[in-house]
């Protein structure tokens, strides 16, 4: 069974914003085996848009859909606008799966990465 994963940013105006979740989406990508497919996504200002990318990986054949919100917080984004349009998207595609994961927030594994940035600063 295909599982399609989409890499959910938040989406900004800046273009760098785009580059980080196409890199990011990427690396997932590289490592993850030929069932899954891949796809990234942002809620706002970007496309493609989170309707987009379920629409997209349901049509290279994933038969249910994973959405991994690259998000710290669990504020409102998470807890209300993305469920909406998950809700949404399930009566669009009654036959397939769609979920959501649990967002980044504080995973243990940030430390390493905080104090790599921090050591990287310290001049």
């Amino acid at each position: 069974m295909k599982t399609g994963v989409i890499i959910l940013s938040h989406g900004s105006r800046l273009p760098e914003a785009q580059a980080t979740l196409q890199k990011i989406t990427a690396m997932v990508e590289s490592s993850a085996n030929e069932d899954f497919l891949i796809e990234g996504a942002a809620l706002q200002f970007n496309q493609p848009d989170l309707p987009t990318a379920i629409a997209r990986i349901i049509d290279r054949g994933a038969e249910r859909v994973v959405v991994v919100p690259l998000f710290l917080y669990l504020g409102l984004h998470m807890q209300r606008d993305i469920p909406e349009i998950l809700a949404a998207q399930r009566n669009l595609y009654p036959n397939i799966s769609i979920s959501m994961s649990e967002h980044i927030g504080a995973d243990p594994r940030l430390q390493e990465i905080i104090m790599d940035r921090v050591r990287g600063a310290v001049i």
